[in-house]
């Protein structure tokens, strides 16, 4: 019985080999060149802020070379994401973006009140803005084509340090 089963799975596997003779006429599917990356042409060339730290009530200011892609988002230090810069045709309910992103394309200077910005907190179910800076940490700033990737090279990210507290007053003595 077991030979009856060894003989048709023999003549497959002769088979197999004879097809791979016949298709090494052709290149190889690892030869074929690699998919080139997309050219993202509207990414930030560079982004950073001042200053760091930032105090609560302070303002911030995120420097661009423009031309700036469509989208900004922020990560809080708990991870929580927000975004700040998308198409305005995109805004659901309540949700509006800081700088709709045709505007932000054009911007070297974004500044930011950290009293009183609000952003899309991308929650399900959540159709308006909600405080971002609620708490003292390293908050990640990401400029990209697409801020949903696991490649950080199609973005471009600059983090700052907020103390969610007044600047202290700076003593002088004679």
């Amino acid at each position: 019985m077991k030979l009856i089963l060894a003989i048709p799975a023999l003549g497959l596997l002769c088979s197999g080999f004879l097809s791979y003779d016949k298709a090494s006429n052709h290149a190889p599917f690892h030869s074929l060149p690699p998919t080139p990356k997309p050219v993202l042409l509207a990414v930030a060339k560079t982004i950073r802020a001042t200053p760091d730290p930032v105090y609560k009530g302070e303002t911030l200011d995120l420097h661009f070379t423009a031309p700036n892609a469509p989208y900004l988002g922020v990560i809080d230090p708990d991870g929580k994401f927000f975004y700040l810069v998308f198409p305005a045709a995109d805004a659901v309910g309540k949700l509006q973006p800081l700088v709709d992103s045709e505007t932000f394309a054009k911007l070297s200077i974004l500044r930011i009140s950290t009293a009183t910005l609000k952003a899309d907190p991308y929650t399900y179910g959540v159709y308006e803005n909600q405080a971002v800076f609620t708490k003292s940490g390293t908050y990640r700033f990401i400029c990209g084509e697409n801020l949903h990737v696991d490649d950080e090279d199609e973005i471009q990210v600059v983090q700052i340090r907020y103390k969610h507290v007044a600047r202290p007053a700076i003593a002088f003595s004679n």
